[in-house]
């Protein structure tokens, strides 16, 4: 090839398709600019690497490099600087594989400066050793299986038997490591062998290994491993020569099976132990079986147990088999539950494994088995696997050993759902049905559960309406989660409602608090923030045990972190005497009161100030409504914190102030 004549005129970026009149059809061609930003591609370029005009112009060259690269404006600057040339390189192809392409780098005047133009023959490269016609009929109709790997253990080159016998077509291999195409049961001692042969120079000779094919097909093999050397001596990789064993070498295979199923089996024990709910059990499950087992996973659980005979058939829950599902968060945690399929219904009746085909009007149908999840005494629905290949007896055993630890988990789990969902209950029905109604000290209030999926902890909130215009706030934070925490904060609460209607102030509450003994044996404590305002003079008492301090939001938009001395948590059995703090509000002002889940993150260290601070930044105008303040409060809580949080938020402000605000009215959750 020879660069365009000089009067040709500059362009930017040739048209697809437009450099091809130019040279014949057997030519793959590519238009790079000065900057390496690809402009034009052949269908010649098509053919050769498998990626379209669409897919590539537009982008940098270096989305060509098999290895990671440089900018692609780097490598024109050096070939133009060298006046272009032959190069034989390894270019990445769609789908992820690669293959060695000869090309020659034309320099081109465009218009932005010195492109290149990209040449190759997508026809094969011609060999001056012998015939290559001669060549490729002995490499591909050889029955010896062949393959060529570069030092990072990439295949390079497989012939037709060695791919039959790994079972993925031989395009498939190109640019991917071998542990990566074949299941061996001891992957790590076989990569230290082919080590062995690209680091230092060595031939393994007899090399017996029995391996599991992607489509989960076991086969015993013996083979030669050599290293490959240039024309310097260098090592540049290695070549396989590899013969099927076929069924010579059963205790291979049986090795091969024993160990995948171990394997399999560790896997899933170690997904599963992390499920804390249904769902996320048959996440954990699905990532584990494929496509190491099968194709597809789906978990049916029964709706009810009682009705698995019923004449319409089971009804099931559909569970969420995604990977990354998010534990669940609410009551609702579990899908709509649907008719079961004839097959599944069929396995729940009988308790037995029911094999049958899906996909039938495909050109490839998939085997499928429904295997029943066993507990004590019933059947809790079913786990389906498919794969194009069939269940051999082996196979069912595995998949009814996977069925019996799956059942385990989501039996635990169900367990775990029923003590979450009863927390719930009794927590809400220990918090207060309704607050004070009082135009000079509006509420508003939100609680969520852990984002984790933990049992829900000791949260509690309340307004009580005392003597002579004052209101008394409190929130609190029992230390653990559960019933227990449940009940505990259930006796913190009323027993600070109690304390506050007898006249105490803040710090003589907690104080009374902390030394509360009703003779139970729970030893949980809590946090708490204890706050009395009074609405003819604006004075706000503040006490704090352990508990992070409220925010007070000015008229003005400034806020103030109300500062007291701080003290620990009740219920230590410290004796400890809290200190009362005093404040001068004024009026239109909100107070905000919160739990620490309100600014926890477990993912980064977010210390006491930066989660004050980010609350102080979400509240603007005192004068929004209470619901959306709550609601611009919540979005800059971390996404993954790991506790509950209760968020309590009054707008304070005199006694007989005027008519009240319409806009606070309390808004049913």
């Amino acid at each position: 090839m020879h660069a365009p004549h000089e009067r040709q005129r500059p362009c930017d970026a040739a048209p697809h398709g437009s450099a091809a009149t130019a040279f014949d059809d057997g030519l793959a061609l590519a238009l790079v600019d000065p900057a390496g930003c690809i402009r034009s591609w052949t269908p010649g370029a098509q053919e050769l690497t498998g990626h379209s005009p669409p897919d590539i112009i537009g982008r940098d060259l270096s989305v060509l490099a098999d290895r990671p690269a440089g900018h692609g404006g780097e490598l024109v600057a050096l070939l133009v600087s060298t006046g272009g040339g032959v190069r034989t390189d390894w270019l990445r192809c769609s789908g992820g594989t690669c293959r060695s392409v000869r090309w020659r780098a034309v320099p081109v005047p465009l218009a932005t400066g010195t492109g290149l133009l990209a040449v190759a023959d997508h026809y094969g490269q011609r060999s001056d050793r012998c015939d290559p016609a001669a060549a490729d009929l002995l490499l591909h109709s050889s029955p010896i299986g062949l393959a060529v790997l570069d030092n990072d253990l990439r295949y390079r080159f497989v012939n037709d038997a060695l791919a039959r016998l790994n079972g993925l077509p031989a395009t498939a291999h190109l640019g991917r490591r071998i542990l990566d195409v074949v299941d061996l049961p001891d992957p790590q001692a076989y990569e230290n062998l082919l080590r062995r042969v690209t680091d230092g120079g060595e031939t393994i000779d007899n090399l017996q290994v029995a391996a599991i094919g992607p489509d989960g097909t076991p086969f015993a093999a013996v083979g030669t491993l050599f290293p490959l050397r240039n024309a310097d001596g260098r090592i540049v990789g290695q070549a396989g020569v590899v013969h099927d064993l076929g069924g010579t070498r059963a205790e291979l295979l049986d090795t091969a099976r024993s160990q995948r199923r171990l394997e399999l089996l560790s896997r899933i024990s170690a997904g599963l132990s992390q499920g804390l709910d249904v769902a996320c059990v048959a996440a954990k499950l699905s990532a584990a079986c494929t496509p190491a087992f099968a194709r597809t996973v789906t978990v049916d659980l029964l709706a009810d147990a009682d009705h698995a005979d019923a004449p319409a058939g089971p009804w099931v829950h559909p569970l969420n088999t995604t990977a990354d599902r998010a534990p669940a968060t609410t009551d609702e945690d579990l899908p709509q539950p649907v008719p079961a399929s004839t097959p599944v219904s069929e396995c729940i009746r009988s308790a037995e494994t029911v094999a049958f085909r899906v996909n039938e009007a495909e050109e490839q149908p998939h085997h499928a088995i429904a295997v029943p999840l066993p507990a004590a005494g019933h059947v809790l629905g079913a786990i389906t696997f498919s794969r194009p290949g069939t269940f051999d007896p082996d196979d069912v055993l595995t998949a009814r050993d996977i069925a019996a630890r799956t059942a385990m988990a989501i039996d635990n789990a169900l367990l775990y759902r029923r003590e979450r969902l009863a927390t719930l209950a009794l927590q809400r029905h220990l918090l207060p049905a309704r607050l004070p109604d009082l135009p000079w000290a509006r509420s508003a209030h939100r609680y969520l559960p852990a984002q984790d999926g933990t049992l829900a902890g000791g949260d509690w909130y309340d307004a009580v309406q005392l003597p002579g215009g004052r209101i008394g706030l409190t929130v609190g934070d029992v230390m653990g989660h559960g019933l227990g925490a449940a009940a505990a904060m259930g006796r913190y609460r009323s027993s600070a409602r109690a304390l506050l209607a007898v006249g105490l102030e803040p710090g003589q509450l907690l104080t009374r608090l902390d030394g509360l003994d009703d003779g139970t044996d729970t030893g949980l404590s809590a946090t708490c923030a204890c706050a009395v305002y009074d609405g003819v003079t604006g004075d706000l008492r503040l006490a704090l045990a352990g508990h992070p301090p409220p925010l007070l939001i000015h008229p003005d938009g400034s806020a103030d972190v109300l500062e007291a001395e701080p003290g620990p948590p009740v219920g230590m059995g410290l004796d400890h005497v809290y200190q009362t703090a005093h404040c001068l509000v004024p009026p239109g002002s909100l107070l905000i009161l919160y739990t620490d889940g309100m600014i926890e993150d477990r993912s980064t260290f977010l210390d006491l100030d930066q989660g004050i601070a980010m609350l102080r930044r979400a509240v603007h105008h005192t004068e929004t409504s209470l619901d959306e303040v709550c609601d611009a409060l919540l979005a800059v809580r971390p996404d993954n914190s790991a506790d509950d949080a209760t968020l309590f938020v009054t707008r304070l402000t005199r006694v007989r102030p005027g008519p009240a605000d319409d806009r606070d009215a309390p808004r049913a959750d």
